[in-house]
């Protein structure tokens, strides 16, 4: 006698029931029928329901409200939208820039479009959102695994733009601050402090966007006499896309540079992290802004004084996808899998960016 395997009752089901949402049986919204009602109808056990109901909430068709039951997400990419946008960020992130955000949402208000913000510590709290047949999306602060929304990745093509850093999918519009002007005001502002050899911490080289970012800084590097092997030996990386962020690690990889390659640079470009990386200079005896120069990309979790700050214009972002949104809502055209690049502010320093803050509230 042949057995029909788990595995291929699962896949089945998972089909079938696919099929179903596809077709409209269930539109977007809608409660998913229950297990228990699943099993009597496909005489199927609990086992195979429940890991073809769960694989179908992996792939974004479905949302699990914990306690009440699945509901649909599913959005084919035809659906027409209205002039509705999601603001989606983390709690931590909305935090530091407060002030943008409500510039953003006034912006938008001002030309018609109804704005919902949405703050969480977890995308994938806002699965329906992100799915919503007629809104559009703004993501700032998360990194998004796609393939938890395979099923509607049609739907997200047209919808959805990142903000801040590359989207991760090809298919998704990326607004970006320009890594070449970044790198540029940041080496023509140590060389106004007659500061030439300086070194770059990235926080993942591997990342594209990071590749940017040392690829211009190699080129101006260069430019300003400085040798390959100094560059090779002046790049630092913080590894956070495979190790923690503990301040215990990066403190002690901030000691440990200090004594070797960072010995003998003028300033130092950083990712982030400038408590942990002043505090480690304190150790080490070493003077900022005297002996070492900083400038951090972008805002900081805790501005520090004597340290400068390269305004990554987070105002322009949002005034571009502003722009990018009005003009796929009036044409519903889009151009897929493509980069903006924002300029950057300049540089400030602590107390101007407390006092810019003080004014923006």
């Amino acid at each position: 006698m042949n057995r029909v395997s788990k595995n291929v009752k699962r896949s089945k089901l998972k089909s079938a029931l696919e099929k179903r949402i596809r077709n409209g049986e269930y539109p977007f919204g809608s409660r998913f029928p229950g297990l228990k009602d699943l099993i009597r109808e496909y005489d199927a056990s609990y086992v195979t329901v429940n890991k073809a109901v769960k694989l179908l909430a992996d792939e974004g068709y479905l949302r699990c409200r914990p306690g009440i039951g699945y509901f649909v997400c599913y959005t084919g990419p035809d659906t027409a939208a209205r002039r509705k946008v999601n603001l989606i960020s983390s709690m931590v992130y909305y935090g530091k820039h407060r002030s943008i955000f409500r510039c953003a949402q006034k912006l938008f208000e001002d030309h018609g479009w109804e704005v919902k913000l949405l703050l969480g510590r977890d995308l994938y709290e806002f699965t329906e959102q992100l799915s919503a047949p007629d809104a559009y999306s703004v993501i700032t602060a998360f990194n998004v695994n796609w393939e938890r929304f395979s099923a509607t990745i049609g739907h997200m093509v047209h919808r959805t733009l990142v903000l801040g850093h590359l989207s991760g999918n090809p298919d998704i519009t990326s607004i970006i601050c320009d890594e070449y002007e970044s790198i540029r005001q940041c080496m023509d502002h140590f060389t106004a402090l007659d500061k030439k050899k300086i070194a770059l911490i990235c926080s993942n080289p591997q990342s594209e966007l990071e590749s940017l970012r040392i690829a211009a800084w190699r080129s101006l590097s260069h430019g300003a006499g400085l040798s390959q092997e100094w560059t090779m030996d002046h790049l630092f990386s913080l590894d956070l896309g495979h190790q923690s962020d503990s301040g215990q690690r990066l403190s002690g990889l901030f000691r440990k540079w200090f004594r070797a390659g960072l010995k003998d640079a003028d300033g130092v470009i950083l990712p982030g992290f400038s408590s942990l990386f002043l505090s480690s200079c304190r150790e080490e005896k070493i003077s900022v802004p005297e002996d070492l120069a900083v400038t951090v990309i972008g805002s900081d979790d805790k501005p520090q004084q004597n340290v400068f700050f390269l305004d990554n214009n987070l105002a322009g972002h949002f005034q571009y996808a502003f722009e990018l949104l009005e003009k796929r809502f009036k044409s519903n055209r889009i151009e897929p899998g493509s980069w903006h690049f924002c300029n950057p502010l300049g540089i400030r320093m602590f107390a101007q960016t407390t006092a810019r803050r003080k004014a923006e509230k």
